[in-house]
């Protein structure tokens, strides 16, 4: 049975998974792994870019990856990011439910953000151009361009791998821990 989200018990195991991912598995990170996300949690809690730039903005992001089960995604990936003032007080994976009810979801397509990583396309331009959906106020995320062009260089400077370029060893590996945070973390 899954933790419950919000709880405790759910951030003490979330916490433990993530310092056991990062002990085990060497660089470059899959795009959306618990590894990957720490790694970008501490990027934009450390960068003083962000801090200045976003010192307005309140409200939480999420980053909504689509299944793509050709690849080896087979549930949608959410990332949250707690954003306030400047500060990231946390990025997690999170549960569909929580996700979904962020001030701010962006979705795309796998290789959407693939795209947005490589510096191939900007957020912004792939909002208006509907390559990417947004849930929330276009007109506050266009204020806060600058804060959320930052985060998208602060995702670009972590080394990535992307699922469409695992081994098939890797892909497999990837659906196993995937599998095993839908059980234990409802992810």
């Amino acid at each position: 049975m899954a933790y419950t989200y919000g709880t405790e018990e759910w951030e003490n195991a979330y916490q433990e998974m993530v310092k056991d991912r990062l002990a085990k598995v060497d660089k470059p990170y899959v795009m959306g792994s618990p590894e990957w996300v720490a790694n970008f949690e501490k990027l934009v809690q450390t960068d003083e870019t962000y801090k200045e730039v976003a010192k307005k903005w309140e409200g939480s992001v999420v980053i909504h990856m689509l299944a793509n089960p050709p690849v080896g995604l087979n549930n949608d990936i959410y990332v949250f990011l707690d954003l306030w003032h400047g500060d990231c007080r946390f990025a997690r994976l999170v549960p569909k439910e929580i996700g979904e009810n962020a001030d701010f979801v962006i979705t795309g397509e796998l290789e959407r953000w693939e795209s947005v990583l490589k510096k191939e396309l900007d957020v912004t331009k792939g909002l208006m151009q509907g390559k990417l959906k947004l849930k929330g106020s276009l007109p506050t995320i266009v204020r806060y361009v600058k804060a959320s062009i930052r985060l998208v260089e602060l995702a670009g400077e972590i080394d990535t791998v992307f699922f469409a370029q695992l081994s098939e060893e890797e892909r497999d590996a990837q659906i196993k821990l995937l599998g095993e945070l839908q059980s234990s973390l409802g992810l």
